[in-house]
């Protein structure tokens, strides 16, 4: 065969092969009418980009309008499905069209909804849908919704709630426990490396937007009062007073029960110390403090049961000297449990009672007659 007649096989194959043809306007609008968007989309970006005017991407957005819905209207969303729309939002003229972006984010959540329960969970789709745009608070609220309870998953869920919380919607997610024991978690471990010149405020600032703080500031009170080990107190304490949502009653209760919950010498440990001097000299101020902590259940007292004796004897002194109506309230509980005069419905209230008192000198810190009476209500 002449080099002739490959040409003109070659130009003849162009010609009668459809999958090889140039569109023109004229092409896309008869695809257009017939709905067929397969061949539309497969031949779109045909048109030469100077030609890519208000016709084209009017007819591109009318398109892509019906595919998202057409797509909508399945009651299962395939792979292909979401495939096909990620890859037509990579087109610039689609990633800027808002109708069109609705449909891909609510295709993509749906799919990856029911993808994320089967036995191998679609991460690799998930990660690549983030990627592409992870600007939109709502769609990363309801990707950390959907994982949040997933374990060993590649991605955490404050990637989402990072985006998230910093949107004036967030006001609506912190309403759910999920983000504020993830937003508990973050600011937990930015308290933990923050250095002595760090600002804490800072990183409450970074992480969440105010609106969320109104819900979050009522749940880290809840903190403060019951928490779930004993660090979470020191952060609940430290993130109200960093926002400047402390006061005096409520930093007298955080440094009394902060002194009886065994804490390492530190920084801390002084404010603490000298917050209790400065109570010793108001009777309404230690009384206030008293009212909140009988709420308390267990009473405060992981010191009494402390191996650095030398700490344990000083703080219990100090108490004795300048808060003596607490040493006398635990022990009238403790007495009131092992005497069963009292109902006391969650069991102990003071689980270290024994260990007070048979700390050395402890006729001196609570009085030789109530520890008779200790000793022989333990003894019936």
């Amino acid at each position: 065969m002449t080099r002739f007649s490959l040409l003109f096989a070659f130009l003849f194959c162009l010609n009668v092969n459809p999958s090889w043809a140039t569109y023109t306007l004229p092409d896309l609008e008869v695809l257009t009418q017939e709905g067929n968007y397969d061949e539309f989309f497969a031949h779109a970006l045909d048109i030469r980009p100077s030609e890519r005017q208000d016709a084209w991407k009017g007819m591109l957005s009318k398109m892509a309008d019906g595919y998202g819905r057409q797509i909508l209207t399945r009651s299962e969303i395939t792979k292909a499905h979401f495939t096909k729309i990620e890859s037509l939002y990579t087109w610039p003229a689609l990633k800027a069209d808002d109708v069109f972006k609705i449909h891909r984010q609510e295709i993509g959540l749906r799919f990856l909804k029911a993808c994320l329960k089967q036995t191998e969970p679609c991460w690799k789709e998930l990660k690549a849908f983030w990627e592409t745009d992870k600007n939109d608070p709502e769609v990363a609220f309801k990707l950390a919704e959907m994982t949040e309870h997933l374990a060993e998953k590649p991605i955490t869920t404050w990637t989402f709630l990072d985006v998230a919380l910093k949107s004036p919607l967030s006001e609506f997610y912190c309403k759910k426990d999920f983000v504020l024991d993830s937003l508990w978690a973050k600011l937990e471990i930015d308290y933990i490396r923050l250095g002595p010149k760090g600002s804490f405020l800072r990183k409450i600032d970074e992480a969440v937007h105010p609106d969320c703080l109104i819900t979050f500031n009522k749940w880290i009170l809840r903190k403060l009062a019951k928490p779930d080990k004993t660090s979470d107190r020191e952060l609940a304490y430290q993130l109200l007073d960093a926002q400047g949502k402390s006061n005096n009653g409520l930093t007298d209760f955080f440094y009394t029960v902060y002194l009886l919950e065994n804490p390492s010498k530190g920084e801390l440990f002084n404010y603490a110390w000298n917050r209790l001097t400065e109570l010793s000299k108001s009777m309404e101020r230690r009384e206030q403090v008293l009212k909140k902590i009988k709420i308390l259940d267990p009473l405060p007292d992981e010191l009494f049961s402390s191996l650095d004796i030398s700490k344990k004897n000083a703080v219990l002194t100090h108490f004795k000297q300048k808060f003596p109506e607490y040493l006398y309230f635990y022990t009238e509980q403790c007495l009131l449990f092992y005497g069963g005069k009292n109902a006391f419905p969650h069991g102990n209230p003071t689980m270290k009672c024994q260990n007070l008192m048979e700390t050395e000198g402890a006729a001196g810190l609570i009085g030789k007659d109530k520890l008779d009476r200790f000793h022989q209500v333990r003894s019936i």
